[in-house]
């Protein structure tokens, strides 16, 4: 496989404001953000441009086997094995460069694609090492203990997405095949928002990101057991427990951090992924099931889970900055996508009109216009994934040349309210700005987000002619009583907003959709 791509990440340039020089109180930055902006005074400014041309290379193959075993007449097992395997991305210039770390993190220095680094020797030209031994093994078992019953269980392995292309391009925009350059200010001497990159920088190495030469790919284990039950002819019901461990997954950490700014002399701030990620979710589900009879069926789901992880990349997370690399313990928390109860329910109702119904069995017009109906309806319900209470724009966090990695402080008090409304959603009372030079003790995902209920409803026919042709007609209507659902809220607490709610999922909508089938 071949990409060709071009990329400026940052060519404008970008800057950070946070009130350090327009006053200080006691030795504690008590200006205004943008009272700072108004003088044109910046503590951080970023710029990334380059290259002009990335042509990246990788190859991949797969294979799996699997068969069906049928034991007994109640007893079936399904057994397979899968290896994937892809490369790391490599250059046609071999225009990639990382960085060579020493374990502590106390030095760090460029290296470029097949060449040898001073702490972990010769790099490879993909700069990765390469994961050859990613074996998926799975199983799944059908036993039917008595009649009406049957009990389901498996056991497998599945690898996450291939990160490979996106750390290619990030090493590829690298000095010396691009220019990155990021700059902080002092307490005395601000950057300057018309000249912040005037004067050569101080920092022998300029490189923003690097990336584990170990890097692994992570995975996830899952196993579940379902047990179904018919409760006569329609009508069946159901329980299933479902658990999920990942592992080696993606941590995005800023190790270039001292106690009032950098750690190692003469190196920029940069971002180090690695794979010492992991989570744990555990999920418990009962449902219900009326098959089509007498023109009804529906069906209902409860879901009660629980998700933790100290990365949140499995899932639909997007990978967040630890806030402290010496304590990577204290990011485990909940996962951003961990959502406690969620209730489906739909019903399908075929309108009683028309031949072989209890109204207008004769046909003709009325029957063709008005029978064959089909109504359904969809209801859901969610409780609301968290959100993490943090502050942007911190005199200390951007000393260390990071933004909004930093967390509040968390004074115990419950979060929730009562009553909570779109002015004040949750009790901000409970946060505040952890100390100069410290780090929040507010845990991950710790804010409960809204929640939501929503009704959803169709209705369709479809309508033939003599020979292939037909038409189909469909009415669609998304949350039919337009009840207002609310998304995101405010949680940065150094935020004018902060505990308000900042969006809302669409409202109501209606579609006609027609179809000609011929």
């Amino acid at each position: 496989m071949r990409i060709d791509s071009r990329t400026d990440s940052n060519a404008r340039g970008s800057y950070v404001f946070t009130g350090l020089y327009t006053g200080v109180e006691g030795g504690k930055a008590s200006g205004l953000d943008f009272a700072d902006f108004l003088l044109g005074y910046a503590q951080q400014a970023t710029v990334q441009y380059g290259p002009w041309l990335m042509q990246l290379h990788t190859r991949s193959w797969s294979l799996y086997v699997q068969d069906d075993w049928r034991l007994r007449s109640d007893l079936t097992v399904n057994a397979g094995l899968r290896y994937e395997y892809q490369s790391p991305y490599w250059a046609s210039n071999n225009g990639l460069v990382n960085l060579d770390v020493t374990p502590d993190f106390t030095a760090a220095v460029p290296v470029q694609a097949g060449q040898t680094g001073p702490y972990t020797g010769p790099f490879p030209t993909t700069l990765i090492n390469p994961d050859r031994n990613n074996l998926s093994p799975r199983i799944g078992v059908a036993w039917r203990p008595m009649a009406k019953t049957v009990v389901r269980g498996g056991y497998g392995i599945n690898y996450a997405s291939v990160p490979y292309m996106s750390a290619a391009q990030r090493m590829a925009g690298q000095p010396p095949f691009a220019v990155t350059d990021t700059r902080i200010g002092s307490a005395e001497i601000p950057l300057l928002l018309t000249d912040a990159f005037g004067t050569p920088s101080t920092d022998t190495t300029t490189n923003n990101y690097g990336i584990d030469r170990y890097y692994r790919l992570g995975y996830v284990q899952i196993w579940n057991i379902d047990v179904q039950r018919d409760l006569g002819r329609t009508l069946s019901v159901g329980a299933a427990y479902t658990g999920t461990r990942g592992s080696q997954l993606d941590i995005q950490r800023a190790p270039n951090r001292g106690p009032d700014g950098t750690s190692i002399t003469g190196v920029a701030p940069f971002i180090w992924q690695s794979s010492g990620g992991r989570s744990l979710m555990n999920a418990l589900s009962v449902r219900v099931n009326r098959r089509l009879a007498q023109g009804i069926s529906g069906g209902a789901t409860y879901t009660y889970s629980r998700s933790m992880d100290n990365a949140s990349t499995v899932g639909g997370g997007a990978a967040v900055v630890a806030q402290n690399d010496k304590d990577l313990e204290a990011e485990w928390g909940l996962s951003s996508f961990d959502q406690r109860h969620r209730f489906t329910g739909n019903c399908t109702f075929e309108l009683p009109v028309g031949p072989n119904r209890r109204r207008l069995t004769s046909g003709g017009v009325l029957g063709e216009i008005f029978g064959g109906w089909i109504l359904n309806g969809i209801v859901q319900a969610a409780s609301g994934t968290p959100f993490t209470a943090r502050v942007t724009g911190n005199v200390s966090d951007v000393s260390r040349g990071v933004n909004g990695t930093l967390r509040a402080n968390y004074n115990g008090e419950p979060i929730s309210l009562a009553n909570p409304t779109t002015t004040l959603f949750f009790d901000t009372a409970a946060f505040s700005i952890p100390a100069a030079g410290t780090y929040g003790n507010a845990a991950r995902n710790t804010i409960p987000g809204p929640g939501n209920a929503v009704l959803n409803m169709g209705l369709m026919k479809t309508f033939t002619v003599p020979g292939t042709r037909g038409l189909s007609l469909r009415f669609q209507v998304t949350n039919v009583l337009n009840s207002p659902q609310w998304s995101t809220i405010d949680t940065v607490v150094n935020s004018p907003t902060f505990g308000q709610v900042t969006g809302v999922r669409p409202m109501r909508s209606a579609q006609v959709v027609a179809r000609v089938m011929f």
